[in-house]
Formats: C-alpha cells, structure tokens, sequence
C-alpha cells in the first residue's frame, strides 16, 4: 500500500516502522525536522500514518472473515470449500474482483474504520481519504 500512497518512502520503510513502533506517539507528531532543503516546508511522512491504520483493519477484516465463514458454511452443500478457498487466495492480479472480493459493504466498513483512525491520529481528511482508498484498493488486488 505504501507504494501506492508514498513511493518514495519504500527506502526508509524500516526505519520508519522501527521509530513508528518504539514510540507511535513520537512517529506521529509533527516536529518540524523533516524540511526539505530548508526550505521551512514540513513534509509528513505517510508511513506512520499507514503503520497506525493497520491496527483498525485487521479487526474488521477479521470481522468480516468470520461472515465469509459463516456463508461458506452454507454454501457448502453447493460449493466445496476447497474450491472457494481455492478461488480467494489464488485469483490473478488482472482477474476482475469477483463474489470472493470484499463487498461493497465490507469495503465501506474497511474505509471508514480506516478514516476515523486517521483522523485519530491526525491526519488530515484529504490524506485520510487517499489511506482509505489505497487500503481497500489493496484489499481488492490479489496477487
């Protein structure tokens, strides 16, 4: 996702998820430091942000693997279940989202989960719509 969102950021992944982790609050304040060339311009970087909404997603995805299941379960005199689980996991990147991709009812539950996690962190509404965006365009590629 953060290539999606902030590519540039892809070489200080590491450093910045180790900083993120050893001090969340730290990670997401502001401090002024990251000015490029001096030019007094703050610059946010994304991955703490990114790092913070990850926390909100797993829980619903979790939620909503618990629907699946339960769906599957009564599907399961018409479809076997190895052959659905065959089709969620394995699908082409170029295949179209099908019955197996989030719905857009779980993609709105994702995307809102996700927003008010960045706007909890303080993120501005403009970004925290690109995070949500980027989140569940994520969840629908699968490679």
């Amino acid at each position: 996702m953060l290539a999606r969102v902030a590519p540039d950021e892809l070489v200080v992944l590491d450093d910045t998820a180790e900083e993120y982790f050893a001090d969340p609050a730290a990670a997401l304040r502001p401090d002024g430091s990251d000015t490029p060339l001096g030019s007094g311009i703050t610059v946010a970087m994304m991955t703490p942000y990114l790092l913070a909404t990850s926390s909100v997603v797993l829980p619903v995805l979790g939620t909503i693997a618990g629907e699946v299941g339960k769906d599957i379960a009564k599907d399961l005199v018409k479809d076997p279940v190895v052959d659905r689980i065959r089709r969620l996991f394995k699908r082409r990147p170029d295949e179209p989202a099908g019955p197996d991709a989030l719905s857009p009812e779980q993609a709105g539950r994702v995307r809102q989960a996700v927003i008010a996690q960045c706007h909890a962190v303080g993120l501005p509404s403009e970004q925290a719509a690109l995070v949500a965006d980027a989140t569940v365009g994520v969840l629908h590629v699968r490679g």
